[in-house]
């Protein structure tokens, strides 16, 4: 229970921190600040990669529920990226951070379904 609230915590204060970082209130935010901010978020985003690098399931249902988990955040954020991608290529604006993003999430899961068919 422990864990599972450190973890429901971790993603409960990154998402803030992110959410103050995108500054929705227009509200002004010096430097400092938000230097603090952007150092808090990624330490955060570093903590909720270790829970999620170290999840075990115990039994195959517990797989099944990971990995339809997996499936379902891989998806958001194909979803995500792509209607960024295609809004600011409406606005003729596009960020690179966006491709790149959207082009290590396909990698990444190219290579990993080629590694595991290899190595079954």
């Amino acid at each position: 229970m422990q864990n599972k609230l450190s973890f429901i915590g971790t993603a409960v204060v990154l998402l803030i921190l992110l959410v103050l970082l995108t500054d929705p209130f227009m509200l002004w935010m010096p430097m400092g600040a938000q230097l603090a901010v952007l150092l808090g978020a990624a330490v955060f985003a570093c903590v909720w990669a270790g829970f999620v690098l170290y999840e075990r399931a115990n039994d195959e249902r517990e797989a099944l529920h990971t990995m339809h988990a997996g499936r379902t955040a891989y998806l958001s954020g194909i979803a995500v990226l792509t209607l960024a991608l295609v809004f600011q290529g409406l606005a003729h604006a596009i960020d690179p951070w966006i491709s790149a993003a959207l082009a290590v999430m396909v990698i990444s899961k190219l290579a990993a379904r080629l590694y595991s068919e290899q190595y079954r």
